[in-house]
């Protein structure tokens, strides 16, 4: 499974390229694409950690969906 945290740090437009090239996508799409996961997924009564690696390996299973459902 990739890790798409990088989406979060200051290389993220660079990944989110790869990503949209590989995805046949606008790099925005990408960004706001993983940007809404992040929200939905730590939009919960008690929000967690970005880095905690439950909620990292749930952001990165979803996203990964959400590349291959537009692919």
């Amino acid at each position: 499974m990739t890790d798409y945290s990088a989406l979060l740090g200051p290389d993220r437009y660079d990944f989110a390229v790869r990503l949209a090239t590989q995805y046949h996508l606008d790099p925005s799409q990408v960004l706001f694409g993983y940007l809404q996961v992040v929200s939905e997924v730590s939009d919960t009564d008690q929000p967690g950690d970005i880095h905690d690696p439950k909620l990292v390996k749930v952001i990165n299973e979803q996203f990964d969906h959400f590349l291959k459902q537009r692919h």
